[in-house]
């Protein structure tokens, strides 16, 4: 059956227009002040302690404008939101039982996060067991969704990314042989690399991979063997700080290919540094990016006195849109209805562009790809969905 689709309200257009949103949420009804109860989950002790910061600070910008502005609206009622934090500890185990928490003692009816797909896939499990409505706003790996009507996320897909980083590789770049280094205890540094390799060798390419054990910093070893076959190109499909280290000693090594890496690469950071010009990596959101919200997002992020906005607070930024929008359109907080409202949203024309979720949890959008030029990047494509193999 085709998906009805309604205009949003007017009210709500315009808090969207201004760059608000809210994280949806737990029991407007029976109570003399209506409240929306929202789960949030990241990483706030470990290595990756400052993403945890960086997204909390964006989902509490996002909570304060929707509060200010009373949305979402339930039969006419504004709803406050109250937000219940939990550290996943960059543990799988730590999320699972962060929702449980969540739901059965704070009474949250909706959660965003957590932000990494090994924690997200953990989290996203208990959340479906409990019929509890999951955004994994950064999350790409397709187990994190795959046969979870109630899991959802804002990112693209690996499967999207890996193609067509595969086809740059090879169509534009013109790249024959290409070195993958991952690692090989990450979800989506595995599932990014199998996604890159299978479009490499449709077009033409011959990649070979290599793993080496989380949070080692010893990368002597496993740059030899991925150098030894003299490739062209080397990607990097893991996080920001094991890029960096990784590319820096690549270079040192001789290395004078490409570089290239997907969604997890730190841009700002890889930018200002001289190893990496050239490079080509995959963003969700660039401030400069078309249209209007991206632009509109920043300043108003910088009106408020915080940091500067970063691509994890723009996917939360969208998260809690897509969540406010279901609410206002159910009429309902309820776990089931905030579901099905999400299905049923028409295109949402998001801070990290328009994505629409047709027929399950995994949006319908583009991506973008930058290179790394003169101390900084820029946008050099936007793909758009489907992604299209390249066909011998």
């Amino acid at each position: 059956m085709p998906k009805r689709r309604r205009p949003s309200l007017p009210a709500l257009l315009a808090a969207l227009a201004l760059g608000t949103g809210l994280l949806a949420i737990a029991g407007c009804f029976g109570r003399k002040t209506p409240e929306l109860r929202l789960g949030f989950i990241a990483t706030f002790s470990g290595e990756d302690f400052r993403t945890g910061r960086d997204a909390l600070e964006a989902a509490r910008f996002a909570v304060d404008a929707a509060n200010a502005a009373g949305q979402p609206r339930i039969n006419g009622t504004p709803c406050q939101v109250r937000l219940f934090i939990a550290d996943d500890k960059d543990s799988p185990e730590e999320a699972a039982r962060a929702v449980k928490k969540l739901v059965e003692k704070d009474g949250v009816t909706a959660i965003i996060g957590p932000y990494a797909s090994t924690q997200a896939d953990a989290a996203a499990l208990a959340a479906e067991s409990l019929g509890i409505p999951l955004i994994a706003p950064s999350s790409t790996a397709a187990v994190v969704t795959a046969g979870r009507p109630h899991i959802f996320r804002i990112a693209f897909t690996d499967a999207f990314q890996g193609t067509v980083l595969g086809r740059l590789a090879s169509r534009e770049l013109g790249l024959t042989r290409v070195a993958i280094i991952a690692n090989e205890d990450d979800l989506s540094s595995q599932s990014l690399t199998a996604a890159f390799a299978q479009a490499f060798t449709a077009c033409g390419g011959s990649p070979s991979v290599f793993f080496y054990e989380d949070r080692t910093r010893q990368f002597g070893a496993v740059l030899g063997q991925a150098l030894a076959g003299a490739p062209q190109g080397l990607l990097l499909p893991v996080p920001g700080k094991e890029a960096v280290l990784l590319g820096l000693a690549a270079r040192k090594a001789g290395f004078t290919g490409i570089l290239m890496g997907g969604d997890t690469w730190d841009g700002p950071e890889v930018s200002r540094l001289a190893a990496f010009d050239g490079a080509y990596f995959v963003d969700h959101w660039r401030q400069e990016a078309p249209g209007t919200r991206a632009a509109a997002y920043s300043a108003a992020f910088a009106r408020d006195g915080k940091r500067q906005p970063t691509e994890l607070g723009a996917l939360t930024q969208d998260a809690v849109d897509v969540l406010v929008a279901a609410a206002t359109r159910a009429g309902s907080v309820e776990p089931k209805a905030l579901t099905q409202a999400l299905l049923e949203l028409p295109p949402h024309d998001g801070v990290t562009g328009t994505f629409d979720f047709i027929d399950d949890g995994n949006p319908v959008k583009s991506l973008y790809i930058s290179r790394v030029a003169g101390g900084g990047s820029r946008l050099d494509t936007i793909e758009a969905p489907p992604p299209q193999p390249c066909i011998q």
